[in-house]
């Protein structure tokens, strides 16, 4: 299921990215909009390593999702939809 996920993730562009003031209200609301209609989420970040890692962490803990792949700059965040009865 991950290679499937990181396959439609791999042509899809950024989503939001995340400048100076980090993860801020307003990139959380958008990417809970972009859960509201998928599964997926891509983010683009101009930080370093080291912070892009504790971003992704405070990302996965404020929107109960997981990243399932990160390369160069970007992160993809997975949150399965909510199944409709």
């Amino acid at each position: 299921m991950r290679r499937e996920l990181k396959a439609r993730a791999k042509t899809r562009p950024p989503d939001v990215r995340i400048g100076k003031k980090r993860v801020t209200e307003n990139v959380l609301a958008e990417l809970r909009k972009v859960f509201a209609v998928g599964d997926l989420a891509k983010v683009g970040f101009t930080q370093d390593r080291v912070a892009r890692i504790a971003l992704i962490a405070t990302l996965e803990d404020k929107l109960a999702a997981v990243c399932i792949a990160k390369a160069g700059k970007t992160a993809t965040l997975y949150k399965p939809s909510p199944k409709l009865n």
